[in-house]
């Protein structure tokens, strides 16, 4: 099984939200406007892939819609507040603490202080990408001489 994971509309219909999605994607829409839900839905997912790629340790898979599976529950809970305020539910105090805890959990992802699972599929690491030709940015400076620069004008 993946240890990153794709949030789909089956992944919320288990969590029982169906009929928020649905009334999402056809509450107050302006004529020929998309459904709102799936941008709501990757708007989650890419705020926890920064802060899972804003701690060093951590990779991002290549698939921009997979988190870690490990942060599902996280997920589920922040897609839930989006999909009701977008439809001016207000939320009531227990699911204001939810998203509370759930944006505390993802800065100790963000910090450090917990670990995510590791992409099966990862991108590039900083390094890595930094890597030409065997030169890196730790390489340090390359200085001119005038018999470097001599028959470049």
């Amino acid at each position: 099984m993946s240890n990153w994971i794709t949030i789909t509309i089956a992944t919320l219909n288990e969590a029982s939200i169906a009929a928020l999605i649905t009334a999402c994607d056809t509450a107050a829409l302006a004529d020929n406007q998309a459904p709102r839900s799936a941008g709501l839905i990757q708007g989650v997912v890419d705020d926890i892939r920064r802060k899972v790629a804003s701690n060093s340790k951590n990779r991002l898979d290549t698939d921009p819609t997979k988190i870690p599976k490990g942060l599902k529950g996280i997920a589920v809970t922040l897609i839930n507040a989006k999909l009701n305020i977008a439809i001016t539910n207000e939320l009531n105090e227990d699911q204001r603490r939810e998203v509370s805890t759930a944006n505390q959990n993802l800065n100790r992802v963000a910090s450090g202080d917990d670990v995510v699972e590791q992409p099966d599929d990862p991108l590039p690491s900083y390094e890595e990408m930094q890597t030409s030709n065997g030169v890196t940015h730790k390489a340090g400076k390359r200085k001119a001489s005038a018999k470097k620069m001599d028959g470049l004008i």
